[in-house]
């Protein structure tokens, strides 16, 4: 009896270690998801609309009492969101359509600034 009992508590005690485990990448990841969100500058109800899920759940997703599905990282990118940094910490220099999406932004004006800039450091 004195062994079972043993053997449960470490049982217990490895999943208690497996929970804390999980619930520390959890924080880390919804520290970094509320911090790619405000550097975008885009709401959470934004950041709703871009993976289609209820304001409810992402607000979940920040405080991390909720673990965000793949699939709704992967509808991140439409908003322009570092997802690597997300869930590891480490930014991509430039994520795939990023300056696109950004020069798409700017207004008539700026862009034509833009490409005349480009034009002028391209030239030999």
């Amino acid at each position: 009896m004195i062994m079972q009992d043993k053997m449960s508590q470490s049982g217990l005690l490895v999943q208690m270690n497996k929970n804390a485990s999980e619930n520390s990448a959890n924080e880390q990841i919804s520290v970094r998801l509320k911090q790619e969100r405000k550097r975008i500058g885009l709401s959470q109800t934004n950041f709703c609309d871009a993976i289609d899920t209820a304001l409810s759940s992402y607000v979940k997703y920040e405080q991390g009492k909720r673990s965000i599905p793949a699939d709704k990282l992967l509808g991140l990118e439409k908003t322009g969101a570092d997802v690597c940094f997300i869930l590891t910490g480490k930014r991509v220099t430039h994520p795939e359509g990023h300056i696109e999406k950004r020069f798409a932004e700017l207004d008539q004006h700026a862009q034509q600034i833009v490409q005349e800039l480009i034009t002028l450091l391209l030239k030999d």
